[in-house]
């Protein structure tokens, strides 16, 4: 985990101009308006037709991970039942080991160099799966989505769709989709100067075909049994609540999508968790009353997950998402307590 990654710059004109170019310009601009319009429109589709594919196809196959100088292989193998049950095991090729099975919202980590088993709630979004299940056209207000051409990803054709950020609060992202289905095949996310930040890529892929156990069964469920069990991340309860926590300087886009308080094993106090979103990105803010050992204030990332930590008069404020540092950090910054102190 290094340094703040790169952010957008966006401009604009406000230059006024002589009366007679409204005319020329309603008379030329309409049909490229028009095309533009629709030209957005199948983007969005292909959007929607991804979000949806990585989550009710069947597939298997072995994509790699890049971002800096590093790179993982992992193999992924992804069912869904009749009733909508998911079904789904990731391992790591290459690197310490590391497999992760999920059935539904249940997720399993298992970590045999050091023995750990960690149980938690699925949250983030994973490859190929990295679009929110419910795609709005509004993501349209902050980027500009296009089809970009096509192309070929292990060994499939593939359309490109591009999202282009309409200002620097957020980034910019490239998908391959599966011409047929729609199963992202390679994603991208992308710099002020398109320059990938982090990478996603099939290098085998199996489309379809029936549910099989044993393809998502651990392969260290049974030798487990004497390890460590992790449920630090799994919380006791978690209740929807006004957490008395208010942005006085809101990034423009990004709107309140959950807010609640968590109760955690192991922690005295319940931990208080919104997420903001612009339809697209996602940035979690996580408050929780500070330890005794102050934090200094700190910026990483890692591949494009920006993450700010600074603690607020005795609270430790985290602020993590895959957006800019300046937007991460903008939310941090401008966190306000307006309620009832308990």
């Amino acid at each position: 985990m290094k340094g703040a990654g790169p952010s957008f710059l966006a401009s604009w004109n406000g230059t006024s101009v002589k009366l007679i170019w409204p005319i020329v310009f309603l008379g030329l601009s309409a049909p490229a308006f028009a095309a533009e319009e629709s030209a957005s429109q199948d983007g969005l589709a292909w959007l929607k037709k991804m979000a949806s594919a990585s989550r009710q196809l069947n597939y298997s196959g072995i994509f790699v991970y890049r971002h800096g100088t590093q790179t993982e292989a992992s193999r992924i193998v992804h069912y869904v039942n009749a009733a909508g049950g998911v079904f789904e095991k990731l391992e790591t090729l290459d690197g310490p080991a590391r497999e992760v099975i999920r059935t539904n919202d249940q997720v399993t980590c298992y970590l045999p160099d050091s023995k750990t088993v960690i149980i938690e709630k699925r949250s983030a979004r994973r490859f190929p799966a990295l679009l929110p299940e419910q795609l709005t056209s509004g993501v349209a207000d902050h980027y500009t989505v296009r089809e970009a051409g096509r192309d070929r990803v292990a060994g499939f054709d593939c359309q490109v769709v591009v999202l282009e950020p309409k200002d620097k609060l957020r980034y910019g992202h490239q998908f391959c989709a599966e011409a047929g289905s729609g199963l992202p095949l390679r994603a991208r996310t992308l710099n002020e100067k398109n320059e990938p930040l982090e990478s996603f890529a099939f290098t085998e892929i199996k489309i379809g075909g029936g549910f099989n156990r044993d393809k998502v069964k651990s392969r260290y469920a049974a030798k487990s049994k004497d390890w460590k069990i992790d449920r630090s991340a799994l919380p006791i309860a978690e209740t929807p609540a006004e957490t008395g926590w208010v942005l006085a300087s809101q990034p423009a886009g990004f709107k309140k999508l959950t807010e609640l308080k968590r109760s955690i094993a192991g922690r005295a106090a319940a931990v208080s968790h919104i997420v903001y979103s612009d339809g697209l990105a996602a940035i979690s803010v996580f408050i929780e009353p500070l330890p005794k050992s102050r934090p200094a204030q700190s910026l990483s990332y890692q591949g494009a997950v920006n993450i700010y930590t600074r603690p607020i008069a005795d609270y430790l404020v985290t602020v993590l998402g895959e957006a800019p540092a300046a937007t991460v950090m903008q939310i941090a910054n401008s966190l306000e307590f307006r309620g009832t102190a308990k």
